[in-house]
């Protein structure tokens, strides 16, 4: 398929048991044009390649599935980062492994981007499923809207810096890439806009950079809410340690592309503003809600941090470090005589 309208992205790890739901739902669309779905397999241990290259063999060898296998898994920024690459149609949409399509979502998104030349159509409700994570039917599943206004209609939104910033700022769009459909010209006319990307800070440079942005009532993505969903992982003090190091890169990253965009690049102060956000929205899905100073600052904790800010900071790491564990654990309660500073080996003062 040289010229397809529409590329469907799929990131593909240990999903099995959702996948065959996934790929029916965006096989079973009322898009009529050609359009195309790309499986990108990050390594599944459960059997999924296998399953989606038996099960879709017709599909696969017609072309209207492409599915690739990575070598060694690339983690689910990187492998989607290859996705963006894989795609040929003129527009791309991202669909989870675990998560569905309506049967109208390609037709309306279509319709909508060509009408008003969108570089992003954005979806302002979902579906979401049973938390139970079974889908049996539409019926099953119920809409949600975290977003600040409400419009009854397809709305192009303003091209005020000021005002799509703010409503980054407040949570007034959804900022996972899965509510978009986008412009494949426009993804890739910058690639170091999605180099190092969680789905927040990418959102923050299409909102920014997108000339035209459009936001649609017309529900058409099924979130599955499943009890299995990686994200409810709970996360060890080492696993935690990759997450600050991806915010630590992740601050980087966006001091490199401020330059790039008018709207930061005159203003310092909404430089600030946008990485304080960033960094407090990250802790609180990754390190606050999985609890992980629950139990005080422990030895295993203490070390696996300090090591980290350490890298950073070099010999001024103490107290960078110092603030960031006591903001952590002060919500818990924890007083200083309750966590043990008579660790073996003990706590390293701070050094020159």
């Amino acid at each position: 398929m040289d010229n397809p309208k529409i590329s469907i992205l799929i990131p593909l790890y240990n999903r099995k048991h959702y996948i065959a739901q996934c790929i029916d739902s965006a096989l079973n669309q009322t898009f009529k044009e050609d359009y195309e779905i790309i499986i990108r397999d990050n390594c599944s241990t459960d059997g999924g390649f296998e399953f989606v290259a038996e099960k879709y063999a017709k599909e696969i060898s017609t072309g209207k599935i492409r599915l690739y296998k990575n070598q060694e898994n690339l983690g689910e920024i990187k492998n989607t980062r290859e996705l963006f690459h894989d795609a040929k149609g003129k527009y791309i949409g991202v669909l989870h492994s675990d998560d569905m399509y309506l049967p109208h979502t390609l037709q309306h998104l279509y319709e909508v981007a060509e009408k008003t030349n969108a570089d992003v159509v954005h979806e302002s409700f979902r579906l979401d499923s049973p938390k139970n994570g079974i889908i049996n039917s539409i019926n099953d599943c119920k809409p949600c809207r975290a977003e600040l206004n409400t419009f009854k209609e397809v709305t192009i939104m303003s091209k005020d810096p000021n005002l799509r910033f703010r409503e980054w700022l407040g949570g007034g769009t959804f900022t996972d890439l899965q509510y978009n459909l986008l412009k494949r010209t426009f993804v890739l006319k910058d690639e170091s806009f999605f180099e190092y990307s969680v789905h927040l800070s990418y959102a923050l440079w299409w909102m920014m950079t997108a000339e035209v942005f459009v936001k649609t009532p017309v529900i058409c993505y099924i979130n599955r809410d499943a009890p299995d969903n990686q994200s409810h992982e709970n996360l060890s003090p080492q696993k935690m340690v990759e997450i600050i190091v991806r915010l630590m890169e992740l601050i980087n990253h966006m001091d490199k592309l401020f330059p790039k965009v008018k709207f930061f690049k005159d203003n310092e102060y909404a430089q600030y503003i946008a990485k304080s956000h960033m960094l407090e929205t990250i802790e609180n899905f990754y390190i606050n809600r999985n609890k992980i100073y629950a139990n005080g600052i422990t030895p295993e904790l203490y070390n696996a941090v300090a090591d980290t800010f350490k890298k950073y900071f070099g010999h001024d790491y103490f107290f960078p470090m110092a603030w960031f564990n006591w903001t952590r654990v002060a919500p818990f309660n924890h007083r200083a005589d309750i966590i043990n500073f008579n660790a073996n080996p003990p706590y390293p003062p701070p050094s020159r």
